[in-house]
């Protein structure tokens, strides 16, 4: 059988311009992202991500606007019978969520154990950062081109 994923990831800046990148083991295999995920059956790209950051971060957060999406194939590396497409938006923490409310890292390592660690980057550092798939690699690139823009 063959099927299509759909999937969603944030841009989250904090107050002093660093992006927030998701450190996980995921069934066993390390990735580097974004937050975010699946878009589950019924739910539109907005919904899912505010649920995704509800369910990884516990914050409720704003969805801007869409600053990337793999126009390419992508067969996924979790199940080999998908196809991947994945969209990139701005987030921001709803106002009630400022400060921060959850618990992030230094250390940018995927951790030993299933799980995610969130660590904060600086933009002058994430061409530095080893993002695990194509497609991250590709969104890095347009969200910088983007955040030069904004400065």
């Amino acid at each position: 059988m063959k099927a299509r994923s759909l999937r969603v990831y944030g841009f989250l800046e904090n107050s002093d311009g660093d992006l927030l990148i998701a450190y996980e083991r995921f069934q066993g295999q390390p990735l580097i992202k974004f937050p975010g995920g699946g878009i589950e059956w019924g739910e539109g790209h907005q919904e899912a991500l505010c649920r995704e950051f509800m369910e990884e971060l516990g914050v409720s957060i704003a969805v801007k606007e869409c600053l990337y999406f793999n126009d390419f194939p992508v067969q996924s590396a979790i199940n080999p019978a998908y196809q991947v497409q994945s969209f990139f938006y701005r987030v921001a923490l709803l106002e009630s969520e400022v400060p921060q409310t959850f618990q992030t890292e230094t250390i940018r390592e995927v951790p030993m154990e299933e799980g995610e660690r969130f660590v904060w980057v600086p933009k002058t550092e994430l061409d530095g950062v080893p993002f695990t798939f194509e497609i991250e690699q590709a969104a890095i690139r347009a969200y910088l081109a983007v955040a030069k823009n904004l400065q």
